[in-house]
Formats: structure tokens, sequence, C-alpha cells
């Protein structure tokens, strides 16, 4: 079973690579994505240091680096190295071409990005399924392994269709049944593998996908995994998520707002599944706190500036899971509010936000504007 995964990962990479030569070589010839992409001025290098706290993760230290624009053909590379005091171990890649901020609200004929990620977190936490499951403090090792690929086009500068291809390894281990939290029959536990073939369609308008200010993002996805694709599940995904930014006042002063909408279909690893709970979802709340097929969020944001490049952010989340979208109601809601600092670089924001819930406070660092 091993080398049949380490086989199916490596042909995966070798044949990532190729394609990724062939779309270099398509755009490197097409006059339409060098003239119509964005021609503003763009950071060559940036190197960010992390030294960090954060509630789900501990002490952590590493560092961040984006590369823009070298072959000059508008590309970028972004990678991420992490280690953390609870254990974590991150490195995070990401290719672009064209850079997905360069081609915001740009025509292009075609754009592809390549991500490549591995997490292994030794203490992490299940709570079972459900919009009432109880706390704990249980914790057991759980890594994972992604391939990420995304091919896209503009049928409008502002409208944009997607393909994408993905291949998640997970893994958790060294749990002890006696908690009556995850058990060896927990969909996700030990080894397994999803493939994910997915299709959506974006409007976007806003002015900047890395500090927006004006605009709206509709996103639509639909997200397939079958076994016949070499997947050990079975599953369909449909995601509708909004948000909208408005200068209040006409000054710089924004105000954010979102809403998500999120069904699963079938079996899916408990990794997958609709969640609240984190630094992306409802921030006074531990990391997957809760999970289940069908997921209601929604968020407010107030972005001020402060200093110079330094920003803050209050903010409100609320957010429930269910088994079906048909159940979903604003009984049950699990809410928080909190604060944050946004440090704000030419090509991404560095984020710091601390949560106030019923069940504590959450204290996360992060890249990238929540929503």
């Amino acid at each position: 079973m091993n080398f049949i995964r380490t086989t199916f990962s490596t042909c995966q990479i070798i044949l990532n690579f190729i394609f990724l030569f062939t779309i270099f070589q398509f755009l490197k010839t097409d006059s339409r994505a060098e003239d119509q992409v964005s021609n503003q001025k763009s950071n060559i290098f940036n190197i960010f240091p992390i030294i960090l706290y954060d509630s789900d993760i501990g002490f952590g230290l590493g560092g961040r680096m984006l590369l823009k624009d070298y072959w000059k053909k508008k590309e970028s590379f972004d990678l991420i190295i992490f280690v953390s005091s609870k254990g974590e171990q991150l490195y995070y890649f990401q290719f672009s071409l064209p850079d997905a901020e360069l081609r915001q609200r740009k025509s292009y004929s075609l754009a592809y990005d390549f991500k490549i990620e591995w997490d292994k977190l030794l203490k992490s936490n299940y709570f079972g399924i459900g919009n009432n499951s109880p706390n704990n403090d249980f914790q057991f090792p759980r890594e994972y392994f992604k391939i990420d690929q995304i091919i896209s086009h503009t049928f409008f500068p502002v409208v944009i269709g997607e393909a994408g291809f993905l291949l998640v390894h997970h893994t958790a281990y060294n749990f002890d049944e006696s908690w009556n939290t995850i058990q060896s029959e927990t969909p996700g536990v030990e080894e397994n593998l999803s493939v994910v073939l997915s299709g959506s369609l974006r409007l976007d308008t806003r002015d900047s996908q890395i500090h927006p200010t004006a605009g709206e993002r509709v996103f639509l996805k639909a997200g397939f995994s079958h076994p016949g694709w070499g997947s050990d599940w079975n599953n369909s995904l449909y995601r509708l998520e909004s948000s909208l930014y408005r200068r209040l006042f006409n000054s710089p002063h924004i105000l954010a707002i979102r809403l998500w909408l999120q069904q699963i279909n079938g079996t899916a690893p408990y990794q997958e599944l609709s969640k609240i709970g984190d630094s992306w979802t409802v921030r006074g709340y531990k990391a997957d706190r809760f999970l289940d097929q069908s997921m209601l969020l929604s968020s407010l944001e107030y972005r001020f500036p402060l200093y110079r490049a330094l920003g803050g952010v209050a903010f409100l989340d609320a957010g429930r899971v269910t088994p079906q979208l048909k159940d979903l109601d604003f009984e049950g809601l699990h809410s928080d509010w909190g604060w944050g600092l946004r440090y704000y670089l030419t090509n991404f924001v560095a984020r710091f936000d601390m949560g106030f819930s019923t069940e504590g406070v959450r204290v996360f660092f992060n890249f990238g504007q929540v929503f």
C-alpha cells in the first residue's frame, strides 16, 4: 500500500512539473497574457521573519520568502518554513504564473497556480461530529501532504473560471481510544488519500487580493472525490462564499463582510469536513472545534489605519455546523468578538488576531486577510 502511494505521489509530482513547463512555454509566447496582465512595478524579493505565539501551535519560529517577476513573466514564488513549540512543522511552496495580485481585474487567457504543502502537528484535537460536540484537551499527532494546482481563465476581467486538481495524504495516529473521542473507525485516522477534481466560478471586483478596500467577491465551487481516481473517499462539495468591502466616508477605514455556506455529501475524512473554529473561521475557538457536513459562517470586520504600514481590526464571527444545509438556522450559533493587527507589505499581509468566546481566548498569527 505504501509503495503504491509513494509511486503514485512521485508520478504526480513528475507530471506536475511537466505540466508546469508546458504552461510556462504557452504563456511565454502568449502576447495577450503578456500585454494585458498588470504592468505595475512589483517588488522582486521580500523576506519576512516569523517569531510568534499561537494558541493552537505554541511559540513558533520560521520565515517567509516571496520572489516575484524574476523571469519577467509576472510570475511569483512563495516559500514558508516554520516550526513551533507544540510540534508543528510546516513547509509551504506556491508558484503562480502570472502572480495572483498582478492579474487581479485583468484579462488573461490562462493562469496557473501550483501549491505543495507538508504540515505536521504533534498536538492536534478531535472533538467529534456535530454543533454541540463537547470540548476536550486530548491531543495526538496529525499530518498531511498536499499538492494543489489550479488553471484559471478570465471570461471578463472580473469573471474567472477555474479548474482544480487536489491530492491530499492525511494521517492521524498515536491516539488513545479510551478517551472516547477519536476512534480507529473515525474517518480520516491512519493513512488515507483524497483525490479531488473541482471547478469554480468567481465574480471578483475587489481592487486587490492582498488588501482589498473596495469591491465584491462571489465564489462558487463544486469539488468531487471518487475511488475510481485513486481516492479513498467518495464525496462531493458545494461552496458559496461572498464578501463585500466598503470604504467608510471615503476614508482609509474599511468595513468588510463575509458569508459562507458549504455542503459536503458522501464520505470524507474528518479533516476535510465543514468546520467552525480556527484562525480562518470563528477565531475564538480551537482549530476544528465543530465539524459536520454543512456549515454557515459569517464575519464582520472594521479595518483601520494605525501608523504607516500598521493597521488594526475589530471583528465579529459567528457560525454553526449541521448534517444538511436544510437544517441550518440561526439557533446554536457559535460566536466571538476580537481585535487584531495587520502589517501591510507590498506582496502580503502579516496578521495577528485575538478572539474571545465562551470557551476562552485564542491568539493567532498568520499571513493574509481572513477574507
